[in-house]
């Protein structure tokens, strides 16, 4: 490609996302058709973070290797179409719409070209998450700490309401790239993801700094949940926490809900979410114990298959879709933790 550039083949349009602030998105609507300089100008004053090659990628770097060849190639026409969104969400759904003609349907890359904006989103949207970069060396040390890496499988969990997602680079299933784009063609469908991850690490913060006593120091390494923090710094506690609630709002794959429902059902759940975290600030060290029964957690867990991750993702869905449906409103969580 780079030789066919060099000696001045056209190449299709390469597209480039950018998801822009309030501000930036309304002034689109006071441009003519032909002001490309304003349009421009908007664009650059974007956040890199907010910047994706949707489409184009190896062109890119086969033009960048061109030039670095013969510089007269830098002076060559390339056409360039910009996809301008207020938010993430939209992009996405204009990335899926755009690629469901293609087998095999690789939404975890799609994702992840836009993950840069998502992530910026979270941290100027989202209370109680502190995002850790994969160049960091991942290790929570305060409450809300997560991988953002890992926020993209919970994105993913959350949008096709299933906690078993192929986590490698293909998701071809027809019916989950339809539970998708059905989720996501709502703008609304990612605040109500965030509020869900809001909720994720206010319970993290609340339940951090327990640890759990009268366990003999030689036992230690026979339980997997010694400590508050132990919960939310597991992947598959993550994951069926996000399912649980995914599944609650948005409804079973397959089954189709009004977003009039999701609102209901959100609305309610903030409401009782909120009398939990009211009863948990109160609680002492040795009330939270009661509350969060580390011992039977870790005897029901003991209960796994072969197959570890599996299991576990299946089992938290299970106890927090308990949790979910009981209002929030146990006095402990042990009937979560015998639920599957």
């Amino acid at each position: 490609m780079r030789e066919d550039i060099i000696k001045g083949a056209i190449l299709p349009p390469v597209v480039i996302g950018v998801v822009l602030p309030d501000e930036k998105f309304d002034q689109l609507s006071e441009l003519d058709n032909k002001e490309y300089d304003k349009l421009i100008n908007i664009i650059n004053d974007s956040s890199l973070d907010r910047v994706s090659i949707i489409d184009g990628m190896q062109r890119t770097t086969a033009i960048i290797d061109a030039i670095e060849k013969n510089e007269e190639v830098e002076h060559n026409t390339l056409r360039v179409e910009f996809w301008l969104a207020a938010n993430t969400n939209s992009l996405i759904y204009r990335m899926l719409i755009l690629n469901t003609g293609q087998v095999p349907w690789n939404l975890r890359r799609q994702i992840e070209v836009v993950f840069g904006s998502m992530i910026e989103e979270i941290r100027q949207q989202v209370n109680n998450i502190n995002l850790i970069e994969i160049n960091q060396n991942g290790i929570r040390s305060q409450a809300g700490d997560f991988q953002a890496n890992q926020l993209v499988e919970l994105f993913l969990v959350f949008g096709s309401r299933k906690e078993k997602i192929d986590t490698k680079e293909r998701l071809a299933d027809e019916f989950t790239r339809l539970d998708f784009v059905e989720a996501t063609s709502e703008n609304e469908f990612i605040d109500i993801f965030y509020g869900v991850l809001e909720f994720l690490g206010l319970l993290d913060k609340l339940i951090f700094n327990y640890e759990l006593e009268g366990i003999p120091e030689e036992d230690k390494s026979l339980y997997k949940f010694t400590k508050g923090k132990d919960l939310f710094s597991s992947q598959t506690v993550r994951v069926g926490f996000i399912t649980a609630f995914a599944i609650e709002i948005l409804g079973r794959p397959g089954i189709e809900r009004t977003k009039e429902q999701h609102f209901s059902r959100w609305n309610k759940i903030n409401e009782n979410f909120k009398q939990l975290t009211d009863r948990l600030e109160s609680m002492d060290n040795e009330q939270l114990g009661e509350f969060l029964d580390l011992m039977t957690l870790n005897q029901s867990i003991l209960k796994r298959s072969s197959k570890v991750g599996d299991f576990e993702r299946e089992f938290f869905r299970e106890a927090f879709k308990v949790f979910i449906e009981e209002d929030f409103m146990l006095t402990s969580l042990t009937p979560c933790w015998r639920a599957y």
